[in-house]
């Protein structure tokens, strides 16, 4: 059973085949092939540990045959022969999952869905996409607790953002769902503790104010 996030990402897994990066313990491919969302998955992991576990738990399953795990870093253990239809890259922070995308993407050798989970700043995966010619199809925010994670959805496309569509999410700012402006409220404490700390107890101005730009921004957005 996959918690909510990751239930979440399998509703926008599509096609024959998938590719999970940092797949750790396999769930997500396990979920999709099992659930017949997807007939063959491919697993890739770069940490020793999870990709064990990753093997074990498809031996486990008796998914040999229909999920393969491949052990190396990012997009790098794909191969364009793959003709995967399904990307999906969760649990990482979005600077890492940028990285992927623009240091592996030609092992992919086409335009699969992108379907990617960032748990920090997802400003540089919307630059990464629109960069690699792809469009933003779907957003949505999950709250678990005190923490919250964006999903982006993504397809061959071109796409030309603003820098607030890039910063807070095209189609997120156009739903403004309950946990997307949740999610900024609290982005707007923090920042105003910040600010306030920064304005007793420090003399660098040029912090004081990006931070007070930032908050001027957050400011702007929820009260469109």
């Amino acid at each position: 059973m996959l918690d909510e996030r990751l239930q979440r990402v399998s509703e926008f897994i599509t096609g024959r085949k998938m590719l999970d990066i940092g797949s750790d313990h396999a769930y997500l491919p396990i979920e999709a092939v099992s659930r017949g969302i997807v007939q063959y998955a491919i697993c890739g992991e770069v940490v020793k540990g999870p990709y064990e576990s990753t093997v074990r738990n498809i031996e486990r399953e008796n998914m040999t045959d229909r999920i393969e795990a491949r052990f190396g870093s990012g997009l790098e253990v794909a191969k364009p022969e793959d003709a995967v239809d399904t990307v999906t890259i969760c649990g990482m922070g979005g600077p890492l999952i940028a990285d992927i995308l623009q240091s592996g993407f030609d092992h992919l050798g086409g335009f699969p869905r992108l379907v990617l989970q960032a748990n920090t700043h997802t400003y540089p995966v919307r630059k990464v996409l629109v960069a690699l010619g792809y469009e933003i199809i779907e957003e949505t925010v999950i709250q678990d607790g005190h923490h919250f994670y964006e999903i982006i959805v993504a397809e061959e496309g071109r796409a030309d953002y603003s820098e607030t569509a890039l910063t807070f999410g095209p189609i997120l700012l156009d739903k403004r769902e309950a946990a997307f402006i949740e999610k900024l409220q609290r982005e707007l404490e923090h920042q105003q503790n910040i600010y306030e700390s920064l304005k007793n107890n420090s003399s660098n101005t040029t912090r004081l104010d990006e931070v007070a730009a930032t908050i001027h921004t957050l400011k702007g957005v929820l009260e469109q």
